[in-house]
């Protein structure tokens, strides 16, 4: 019998957009084994959302090193491959009119 655990983190939300949140904060995505964002980007306005992942320790120390994971550039429900310990979103001053969440499952 499985018993599946899931949590929702928001990266940027409608608060967000047109704001100087360029970057989400790091979210710990080590105990999950599905990782999916789901992006919402504003009719007509061109996105990219990056999104980073780290294996630094990132409790006891600072997150100092991140790789590019994708870029993303549509609005959709994307799957990202698990692995890493901690995964962020950044998007550029002129790309603030997306909103992303993360919606994390493990068994």
């Amino acid at each position: 019998m499985s018993h599946g655990y899931t949590r929702r983190v928001v990266l940027f939300d409608s608060e967000s957009i047109n704001s100087t949140t360029f970057t989400s904060s790091d979210v710990f995505v080590g105990d999950f084994d599905r990782v999916v964002v789901s992006v919402e980007t504003a009719a007509g306005a061109a996105s990219l959302l990056t999104l980073q992942g780290s294996n630094d320790d990132g409790f006891n120390t600072s997150i100092t090193t991140r790789s590019v994971l994708t870029g993303i550039a549509v609005s959709g429900i994307y799957p990202v491959e698990p692995g890493f310990r901690w995964l962020r979103a950044q998007r550029a001053s002129v790309d603030s009119q997306n909103q992303a969440y993360l919606q994390l499952g493990g068994s």
